[in-house]
């Protein structure tokens, strides 16, 4: 299928930062008001999420990353009232979800990506807590999810999908109390968690897949749980946040597994001030989040030791209120704020001189990566929730990546000539009104010019892509262009 990219005039673009790339918006799923779109995943090159388009409410989306291919799976609370799905992953060739229809209360249903394949998988009564993916997850190829029962509360299960597969793996905090496990993610062949249990409260703690396996790995906070959570794998360690008590308060913790092997990172803002980490993303070897510095919500990164933890500073303009971090190829995306108030997306290669600010051409909108709710990375893009254009309203966005510049539809090549050239191209048949836009490798926009009078020579010499867009934006042809002279 054709993706579509929306190209803005040559002098707005030139307003764009030097290493900026343009984003593009992938559907205006509601063109009546905002779609809303969130829970935005990745499973086998298709994008998951769900999104209201104003007649179905919060409803399953899938999209193969162009407008045609962005469309609604199923109505399964038929009308406006919306199914919220949530926790979409890949098991056993399907992906697998939670929603709830209006009447039996979250289940989990899985889909081939059709409306016909989309159907309720496990319906358990009274086990209804997979509406969170903080609670659900895939292991060892079962389904391991926090579910509630009226004789258990909130506890430890595991599935494979069927009934009488789905069974209670370890009731943490026995009776009718919860231990609400959560917040799991997969290191060294082990799923780790966060559970509390009346002795300890919430801490850290790990499973193989059996009751037996399923223990403690340490009390961080022996007054009032440790709370660890926002867990990442990184330089061979798993990071997460956590409180000890009052004497550094929540701060950068990582573990090798074992009780001894579990510590404090580093104690960014020292004494009783937290930090408060979030957002942990493995990135060029190393851990890297959103904290405190005492003053501002800004970037660090770790690599595990308290002297390689440091933030990321220096960079222009300065980095404000970040989040919704992502690492996509060689760069780091986020959001930050310019001047105070305006969200808007960045990226990084890891240095100060490499952090820049990706705006959309044109767009005058004062934060508009405000709705945003994360970054998602799939295949050649990420994807993401702005709201550029106040006519347009809050709809999801990609951002090709600068590493896959030879993209799906490359595949027609030589239409144009000559290649190599001195300084002209040319196109038979080119669409009227076309538009030729040259890139470098690494996604920078160095030239905008008519097809009809396709002129290279202010253009240095060396590797690029070359585009031809038809009036609205489609992308017709792709090739790579080598300028010598």
């Amino acid at each position: 299928m054709m993706t579509r990219y929306t190209f803005a005039p040559l002098l707005a673009l030139l307003l764009v930062p030097a290493a900026a790339q343009v984003p593009t918006l992938l559907k205006d799923i509601n063109p009546g008001g905002d779609s809303g779109a969130d829970a935005i995943s990745c499973v086998d090159g298709l994008v998951f999420f769900r999104a209201n388009d104003g007649t179905h409410g919060m409803e399953p989306w899938v999209s193969d990353g162009t407008a045609a291919g962005t469309v609604l799976l199923k109505d399964i609370n038929p009308g406006s009232g919306g199914s919220l799905p949530s926790t979409f992953i890949g098991w056993q060739g399907r992906v697998y979800f939670a929603a709830d229809n209006g009447v039996n209360g979250y289940e989990l249903w899985s889909t081939d990506g059709t409306t016909a394949g989309t159907v309720v998988e496990l319906s358990i009564d009274n086990i209804n807590d997979l509406e969170s993916s903080n609670y659900f997850t895939v292991y060892n190829d079962m389904i391991v999810f926090q579910g509630q029962t009226e004789a258990h509360g909130r506890e430890l299960w595991i599935s494979d999908g069927t009934v009488e597969g789905t069974v209670l793996l370890a009731d943490l905090n026995p009776g009718g109390l919860s231990s609400s496990p959560r917040y799991f993610t997969e290191y060294n062949g082990l799923l780790y968690f966060a559970a509390n249990t009346p002795d300890i409260d919430e801490e850290l703690w790990v499973t193989d897949g059996t009751t037996e396996g399923t223990q403690l790995v340490k009390d961080i906070n022996e007054l009032d749980g440790g709370q660890p959570r926002d867990f990442a794998v990184a330089n061979g360690l798993l990071f997460f946040r956590a409180v000890d008590g009052y004497a550094h308060g929540e701060e950068l913790w990582a573990t090798d597994g074992t009780t001894d092997g579990t510590y404090m990172v580093k104690d960014i803002v020292p004494g009783g001030n937290a930090s408060y980490p979030s957002e942990l993303v493995a990135y060029q070897g190393e851990v890297w989040f959103r904290a405190s510095n005492g003053t501002d919500l800004v970037l660090f990164h770790s690599d595990g030791t308290a002297e390689g933890t440091v933030e990321l500073t220096g960079t222009t303009p300065a980095l404000d209120y970040v989040e919704n971090l992502a690492a996509h190829g060689p760069n780091l995306y986020f959001t930050s704020f310019l001047n105070g108030s305006d969200q808007q997306l960045f990226s990084t290669d890891g240095t100060a001189a490499g952090t820049a600010p990706i705006l959309q051409p044109g767009s005058t909108v004062n934060g508009a990566l405000y709705p945003c709710d994360g970054i998602t990375s799939c295949g050649d893009h990420i994807f993401y929730l702005a709201q550029y254009d106040l006519g347009i309203g809050d709809e999801p966005y990609t951002l090709l990546s600068p590493t896959s510049l030879d993209e799906a539809h490359a595949e027609q090549r030589g239409l144009l000539l000559p290649n190599p050239t001195e300084g002209r191209l040319y196109m038979r048949d080119a669409p009227v009104g076309a538009t030729l836009q040259l890139l470098t490798l690494d996604g920078r926009l160095v030239l905008s010019t008519p097809a009809t009078h396709m002129d290279l020579r202010s253009v240095p010499n060396g590797l690029y892509l070359a585009r031809i867009a038809t009036r609205d934006g489609s992308v017709v042809h792709s090739e790579r262009v080598v300028v010598a002279r």
